[in-house]
């Protein structure tokens, strides 16, 4: 018989179990963390001496019993469970869970990266004992924590239950009945999932080797509650703490709720359909304002006849019942000619609702006499006083026929475009920032002289950043491709053919933002 193994065993488990009593005094003094950092210190000595396979073999009558260290610790573990569970109550002993389940995950994780990183940190000849000890055994692990988790609580719960229907026995009794079931029920699970072909072989050993641990620790700890008794007042039927109790009410909670719920499902249909005839009413205004809405904004933009000097077509598409797109045009007293195109922030009433802001402000401007910059500048200080959540991106253009030349100014709108004969296309950049908005700056402006058969194409960004169902943008290229190839075509064609084209390109006529085109052939 290996006397001196089995007396280093011995002593090394009443090492670790003496500690709970001091621990214990200090906690009833109200220092709770050095025992919850032992409680994590065993889960590592657990883990630790399970992984170096520290163990002591006794054959007894033809059956090997083996005496682990970290069944050994895993077991002291749950009786400190139990042990702060009678103390303290069911609040305390669920901190120890808490702590138990977080120290698994952390040491589970740390071994994970241990392993992973082992080739980095060890030698050629330490790498073979580090897979042996480190090796994840991914269903072992997963086990291993759930069984875990759930064990920790069925020691509590068995403990409770046993007092509650033997309060009679002696507490020592109770204790290890409880333990003794939790750690039958742990090893049989998990012995039986991770090594079923051992099971018949190791559950002889695990339950004799457990059952003498369980009367150590439940002689020791019962020391310690006698103890306990004296200094402090001990019942462990308490009410708050009575699981069983608390189940017996619940079923009571559940009838009570049983019996409103089934008076609520007889008048529930009736409910049910006044309130949908309630919110089909609201539906019905909303519906009805929107289209109101839809109708005021259409009135504020021109009439497809306000320019018949130029060869012009538009195309205004809005991807909700009101848009935040916006343009104007319109021929000056000196026979020039003011386009405006903005695109607001937003989509739907609210940006409709600045887009008339919008529009008002630009009715009060004398554009015969401003330049392109100011109209923006004025634009933005207005839109700033009236609208703090919103901002718009637009550009200006002031064009000379007679002299075939174009003044414009761009606040971050995304450049239109001027499109000579041989399909050459000159980007209108931006000349400042976002308008209405507190970053907005002093305006720039720049004139471009353009030749005969020019072709100008305003729009906001809804057809160029439309994508496709493999999430790619209809882009500027594909849009002066088509403009190249309908260069000869008038106005109202060409902004058709685009319509189609971004449409077969994005598999749907929904677009995800509203969309306006407008076509002009310069003089």
């Amino acid at each position: 018989m290996p006397v001196m193994p089995i007396a280093l065993f011995a002593a090394g488990m009443l090492f670790l179990t003496l500690p709970f009593w001091p621990l214990q005094i200090l906690r009833g003094r109200g220092f709770r963390e050095p025992f919850l950092v032992y409680i994590c210190l065993l889960w590592f000595l657990s883990f630790f001496t399970g992984a170096f396979h520290f163990a002591v073999v006794l054959p007894l009558a033809g059956v090997e019993l083996k005496f682990r260290f970290s069944s050994a610790i895993y077991v002291l573990i749950f009786a400190g469970l139990l042990f702060v569970y009678i103390a303290e109550g069911i609040n305390e002993a669920r901190k120890i869970i808490i702590v138990s389940i977080a120290s698994q995950v952390f040491l589970v994780l740390f071994q994970l990266f241990l392993f992973f990183a082992r080739s980095y940190f060890l030698g050629p000849q330490e790498l073979a004992d580090a897979e042996r000890v480190l090796e994840p055994r991914a269903f072992n692990i997963a086990v291993s924590l759930a069984l875990t988790i759930a064990m920790l609580f069925l020691a509590v719960v068995l403990f409770q239950f046993l007092v509650n229907r033997l309060p009679r026995m002696p507490l020592w009794f109770n204790m290890f009945a409880a333990l003794w079931l939790t750690m039958m029920l742990d090893s049989a699970a998990f012995v039986g999932l991770t090594r079923p072909e051992a099971f018949q072989r190791n559950m002889l050993s695990h339950a004799l080797f457990k059952s003498v641990l369980l009367l150590i620790y439940v002689f020791l700890l019962s020391f310690f509650l006698r103890r306990y008794r004296r200094d402090t007042e001990l019942n462990l039927n308490r009410g708050a703490l009575d699981i069983f109790k608390k189940l017996e009410n619940l079923e009571k909670d559940l009838e009570r709720a049983h019996a409103e719920l089934k008076k609520y499902a007889e008048n529930l249909e009736k409910m049910v359909e006044e309130r949908t005839q309630e919110i089909r009413a609201k539906s019905e205004i909303m519906q009805r304002e929107l289209i109101l809405a839809a109708q005021v904004q259409s009135a504020m933009l021109p009439a497809k006849n306000t320019l018949q000097k130029l060869n012009l077509a538009s195309f205004y598409r809005p991807c909700h019942e009101v848009s935040g797109d916006l343009y104007d045009y319109a021929e000056l007293p000196d026979g020039r000619f003011f386009f405006f195109i903005a695109d607001i922030s937003g989509h739907g009433v609210p940006s409709a609702l600045v887009g008339a802001m919008c529009k008002m402000s630009l009715g009060s401007q004398d554009f015969a006499r401003t330049q392109p910059a100011r109209i923006l500048e004025r634009l933005s200080e207005a839109m700033q006083k009236v609208s703090a959540g919103h901002y718009l991106t637009g550009t200006v253009l002031m064009i000379d026929p007679r002299k075939r030349v174009l003044e414009y100014a761009n606040g971050g709108h995304i450049p239109c475009l001027l499109q000579d004969k041989r399909s050459t296309f000159l980007p209108l950049e931006a000349t400042g920032t976002i308008i209405g908005s507190s970053i907005s700056a002093p305006y720039d402006f720049r004139r471009i002289a353009y030749p005969a058969n020019t072709r100008l194409v305003l729009m906001t960004d809804g057809i160029v950043e439309q994508k496709n169902a493999a999430r790619e943008e209809f882009g500027v290229e594909r849009l002066q491709q088509v403009l190249a190839e309908t260069r000869s075509k008038p106005p109202v064609e060409v902004v058709n053919i685009i319509w189609q084209r971004a449409k077969e390109f994005a598999g749907t006529d929904q677009f995800s933002d509203d969309v306006t085109l407008i076509v002009v052939d310069l003089l």
